[in-house]
């Protein structure tokens, strides 16, 4: 397996890193004011600080499996440019990007009601919103498909890699487990039915969209600026849901249910009535909230493939909890 965060932690890669990053900061006229900090090291990325006579520099170099991110944000920023923190550069070939510091991110908001969501959500559908047209530019700049038609097809093509390793490695499933999985895959086909009646594009699911991946914005009336989008897929948009409800259920110690968390959902569909009527908009969440989890699955995935030991043994268990409830409902009781 691949050791990233060794890599990371070298003088060798610290000797490639910083000499682009001081050449960027030339090109752009910028002064570096004193030694690049190295903020932390996961297997999926790593950050620096670089201090200027800009502010705040940040550089990120990803996993392997997540390296395109650079080049999708790059290109998000064009397409969206209120709605992205973009970078000012990048090395696609290296995943590198070099971002400002855009301030605080919402969740160093004292806030803990459904407002804050309701503006995560609805800032982020106008971001979907705004991409739609362009999924075939985003997939050429590394953005992975994930078409709900194919999705049940991607889980029971995975299943042969999962059975097909020794029974020790933290990926194994027995062929037990893999049958209990494809015994699930009907419900994804059903949900996939659903959504094929209901008039939404496809676009961008996030895939990790909570308060700490947008910032602030400068103004009341400003959009957020979303950033992070190295699990994202292009897929259907209700999907990017999945996350912000997980972590209102947890915020809050409370059931799908909560007049707070449907108050959210109702806000983000309010978003995209142009396409078709409320109740036909909330018909369709529960089902992309279930394609929602084999993104989950996948982006976990593509990481693991380039883990470490110690990281594939500590993150394997959250790709396979996916998999494993494949079919749980998330909204529906």
């Amino acid at each position: 397996m691949n050791n990233s965060r060794e890599a990371w932690a070298s003088p060798e890669w610290r000797q490639q890193a910083v000499p682009w990053i001081d050449l960027v900061l030339e090109s752009f006229g910028v002064t570096r004011l004193g030694p690049i900090e190295q903020q932390r090291i996961r297997f999926w990325s790593t950050q620096l600080t670089v201090p200027t006579d800009h502010g705040t520099l940040w550089f990120k170099e990803n996993n392997l499996g997540q390296f395109a991110e650079a080049s999708i944000m790059s290109l998000l920023g064009e397409l969206a440019p209120d709605h992205v923190a973009a970078p000012l550069a990048i090395e696609p070939s290296r995943g590198w990007l070099l971002t400002a510091d855009h301030g605080a991110t919402l969740d160093t908001l004292d806030v803990d009601d459904a407002s804050l969501w309701a503006r995560i959500t609805g800032d982020f559908a106008d971001l979907q919103q705004a991409v739609a047209p362009h999924g075939e530019r985003l997939s050429r700049a590394g953005l992975v498909l994930m078409n709900p038609e194919v999705a049940a097809n991607f889980v029971e093509n995975q299943l042969l890699l999962h059975t097909g390793l020794p029974a020790e490695h933290p990926l194994y499933l027995s062929a037990e487990e893999a049958d209990d999985v494809v015994r699930r895959l009907p419900a994804i086909s059903d949900a996939v039915e659903v959504l094929r009646g209901v008039a939404v594009p496809l676009s961008l699911d996030h895939n990790d969209l909570h308060a700490r991946n947008c910032f602030l914005p400068g103004g009341s009336t400003d959009p957020l600026r979303f950033f992070d989008f190295a699990d994202s897929y292009w897929a259907h948009p209700f999907s990017a849901l999945l996350v912000p409800i997980t972590q209102m259920r947890a915020q809050w110690n409370t059931t799908a249910d909560d007049p707070r968390i449907q108050a959210v959902v109702d806000a983000y569909l309010e978003r995209w009535t142009s396409y078709a009527p409320l109740p036909e908009l909330r018909a369709a969440v529960e089902p992309a909230l279930r394609l929602a989890a084999v993104h989950r699955y996948g982006s976990w995935l593509r990481l693991l493939v380039y883990a470490d030991d110690e990281s594939m043994r500590a993150y394997a268990p959250a790709a396979l909890a996916h998999l494993r409830t494949l079919s749980d409902p998330v909204l529906e009781n």
